[in-house]
Order: C-alpha cells, then structure tokens, then sequence
C-alpha cells in the first residue's frame, strides 16, 4: 500500500476534529462516524455520513505500526479488523483533496482490551467479508459437518478450496489498486486471484469459529505482491510460515493458490514440485488481516 501525503489542519483544528477515550464507544465527527463499540470483539467500523465523489482512507495506528484501507463513499460502513493487539489506538479518516494529498477530517484515540487475542481473525471486515447467508458460509458448514476437530475441519475446508477454485489470469492482468475480494462472487465463480483464494478461505474457516488470518506480503516464487493464509486450531496453536498444509509426510505453508494447480493436475511431479515452492522460507510478511 503507498503512502498518502496528508494535509494537516491548524492545531486548533486538529483539537476540534480530535477525541481521547477510555473503553469503546461511538465517536461522531463533523462528516464522519468511527464506531469502537465492538473494540473488545476485535474490530471498528467506520462511515462517511454522506455520499461524496471523493476518494476517502482511513488509518488504523498503534504504537509505531500503521495500516491505511480506502473507505467506500457511498455513507455506509466498512468493517476494519484490530489486530495489532491491546493497547492504544489512533484511528483518522481522511478526503481526498487533489492529486495523492488528503485532509484530515476525523481523529480518535482509544484503549482497546480484546477478550480473546485471536478475536480480529474470527470476525467478517473489510478485506476477509461474509455472513451466515453466503454460499461458501453454508459450504463450510456441510464440510466440518461430523469433523471432530479443527485440524480436520481445516484439511476439508482447505482441500475443497485448492480443488474447485482455479486461478484467473485474466483478472490477476487488469485488476486494480484498491481492489477488495467478493467471497461470495470468488465461491460461485471458482476463480480467482492470491487475494481471492485467502479471503475465500479465511472467510471460510472463520465462520467455523477457527481463527484464519489474511497475509499480505512477498515471496521469492512469484514477481508480485501475494497473500496467503495462516490458522490457529486448539491442538496446534498459531500455524505459521512453517506450515500448514499437510502433504503426507509434514506439515506445509498454507499457500492455496500455489497448492491449487498441484492439487488439480494430480501430478506427482507437480506436487513434488509444489511442495519445494511452498516452504515458509521463501516468503516475507508484510501485514495481516
């Protein structure tokens, strides 16, 4: 994600447009509404008040680690995950003003305690987006239906993405800054981008109360940016960069868009070959979701 040039206001102005607070809550500002009511749950929300033509951020803050989303301008809310922990936070919503400069229109200060530190992985946001009406939710449910475990929901779930969803090459050559993965239209369509395979399978996972990150970040296999997955089950912990695909003989990264064109070929020699690319060693994270 670049960097935005920011406009700041005057110190009076920014006192105006500013709030600290101790616990969650609903902060209105003059044209814009940050909502930290389910902080401890792991997430805010945030809304323009109006429609507007302009393009809108919005940074989330804490500490010395910061994370910029676009906000829609249609006056509805998107969903933004809280997963740099407890502690305290600096939310800012900006406009667009011209060119790459923003102004800022709203900044709030809160202290946030999670009641569970995987809380921001198990809940619907901006980037990882569903509800108990979707497809791939109901999908999800018929595939852990009977599983005693996570571990063996993970595999069903997993092995159900890498083995019906194929990659769109089309789309990886035209899509946009700023675009955002529809789980639903990924599901029904069974294709997709990096970005669509780890939102699909996050999104999955995650209405299976297992808690799934989104991971953004660079791998030596590949020119662009890529995203892939790290779970968290109750008989492993965190599974991360050491894996967590399981090929039979150990565990493996879970990187479904590198897995799925093996997993479809059927091919020993592929697999093999997969395998020797999905090795936690050759990938540098950058942000989760």
């Amino acid at each position: 994600m670049k960097n935005i040039k920011i406009i700041f206001f005057s110190l009076m102005m920014i006192a105006a447009l500013s709030s600290t607070a101790y616990g969650a809550d609903v902060y209105n500002g003059t044209e814009s509404e940050i909502d930290a009511s389910k902080a401890e749950d792991g997430y805010i929300k945030v809304r323009y008040l109006n429609e507007t033509t302009k393009k809108l951020k919005v940074i989330v803050e804490k500490d010395s680690t910061q994370y910029t989303y676009d906000l829609n301008n249609k006056g509805v809310y998107d969903t933004y995950p809280l997963q740099m922990g407890d502690g305290s936070y600096k939310v800012r919503v900006f406009e667009n003003i011209s060119d790459d400069k923003y102004a800022t229109k709203q900044t709030v200060s809160f202290n946030v305690r999670l009641k569970d530190q995987n809380a921001p992985y198990l809940v619907s946001s901006q980037m990882v987006n569903f509800s108990d009406t979707y497809a791939a939710v109901k999908k999800a449910h018929e595939l852990s239906e009977g599983k005693k475990t996570d571990i063996e929901k993970v595999d069903a779930i997993y092995d159900y993405v890498i083995s019906n969803i194929v990659y769109d090459n089309e789309k990886a050559g035209t899509v946009k800054s700023g675009y955002l993965p529809s789980v639903d239209d990924v599901f029904k369509s069974n294709k997709g981008i990096c970005y669509d395979y780890s939102s699909l399978l996050a999104a999955m996972l995650r209405s299976e109360a297992i808690p799934t990150k989104l991971v953004t970040g660079y791998s030596s296999n590949l020119s662009a940016f890529h995203a892939w997955n790290e779970v968290y089950t109750k008989e492993t912990g965190w599974i991360a960069l050491n894996g967590i695909y399981f090929d039979g003989e150990k565990w493996r990264l879970m990187d479904s868009t590198i897995a799925s064109p093996a997993k479809q070929s059927n091919s020993p020699r592929v697999i093999e070959s997969t395998n020797k690319l999905i090795d936690g060693r050759n990938y540098t994270k950058k942000f989760e979701y």
